[in-house]
């Protein structure tokens, strides 16, 4: 057993930027990166393990070999339950919406989608949409919609590096420009856009809008806040948002931090800042700014140096 590096999908979504390539390593033959991929078993971008025993294999194969790795937790669900995201927004992403599983299932054959924003960096006075201002009807959110004004509804939370932002399904949202984003969700990219500023994609078309399929999932009276989640676990770690699928902490590493695995879920750690080390089973995998590691459930790890890290479990 060991910490498996993984190589990220990339995305090159009209809103994306190039940080994620120029300072977080993140290699593709696209113009731009939106996203990267960092933990996907998803069909529409998965990842590849990228040294050890499975390397060059896909994340997904090697689970299909190996389904015990997953943990106890995710053999419960019908798809592997979790994706990981790191997002370069340079401007504006949609408004958006994504419906609960219930109404995915039922509709869409797939999942619906809860997530988790954690803030990696953020410009001055950067914020995202999140939310309403107050509870409203379904009906005051459709007159706001067909008048092309939805953005008056809608709560702005302006955020700072390392606020986190727990948003379930039915809740209105969109990251803003100038912020970098690690994003942990339900495994599945099923987004309604609600309004999208009239902008054109690469080809000159607009995108697609999803009104009507929006407002059947749209919870109007949900209000947000940031960090409203957070718990302060000891020293180095503050678990950020948990849910049925995932559960997300933030671990500081200032040195050494052990960390027990037991065998209910796998764990996913992402390097968000900073640079060290992961050890698994006396094996030591080198970290970097923006890599991310799949351990093995029932694997203990310990974490040196200096660095931030994400971690998901189920």
């Amino acid at each position: 057993m060991y910490a498996m590096k993984l190589i990220p999908a990339t995305k090159d979504y009209i809103w994306g930027g190039n940080t994620l390539r120029r300072v977080w390593n993140k290699h593709t033959d696209k113009d731009i990166i939106a996203e990267s991929w960092e933990l996907s078993c998803h069909k529409e971008g998965e990842s590849i393990v990228a040294n050890g025993e499975y390397v060059g294999k896909t994340l997904s194969s090697v689970l299909e070999m190996k389904p015990q790795m997953k943990g106890k937790k995710a053999l419960d669900f019908q798809f592997f339950p979790i994706l990981i995201k790191l997002i370069d927004a340079k401007t504006n992403l949609s408004i958006q919406v994504h419906p609960s599983d219930e109404y995915a299932l039922k509709n869409e054959g797939q999942f619906g989608k809860s997530e988790m924003w954690y803030i990696v960096d953020a410009v001055d006075g950067g914020g995202v949409y999140c939310g309403f201002k107050e509870p409203y009807s379904i009906e005051d959110v459709e007159k706001a919609l067909r008048e092309n004004r939805i953005i008056e509804l809608l709560n702005f939370i302006e955020v700072k590096k390392g606020d986190c932002i727990y948003i379930p399904a039915g809740t209105v949202h969109a990251i803003c420009g100038g912020l970098l984003i690690c994003e942990v969700q339900q495994n599945s990219s099923l987004t309604y856009r609600l309004y999208d500023y009239d902008r054109v994609d690469k080809f000159g078309k607009k995108r697609e809008l999803h009104i009507d399929k929006s407002l059947k999932v749209i919870d109007p009276t949900k209000v947000c806040k940031v960090n409203e989640e957070v718990k302060v676990i000891d020293e180095n770690r503050k678990q950020l948002a948990s849910c049925k699928y995932f559960t997300t902490t933030e671990i500081k590493v200032d040195g050494e931090v052990e960390i027990e695995v037991d065998d209910s879920s796998f764990a996913s750690i992402t390097v968000v800042e900073g640079n060290g080390g992961v050890v698994v089973d006396g094996n030591l995998e080198t970290l970097d700014l923006g890599d991310t590691c799949f351990i093995p459930a029932g694997c203990n790890y310990t974490l040196k140096g200096r660095m931030t890290i994400i971690e998901a479990r189920v």
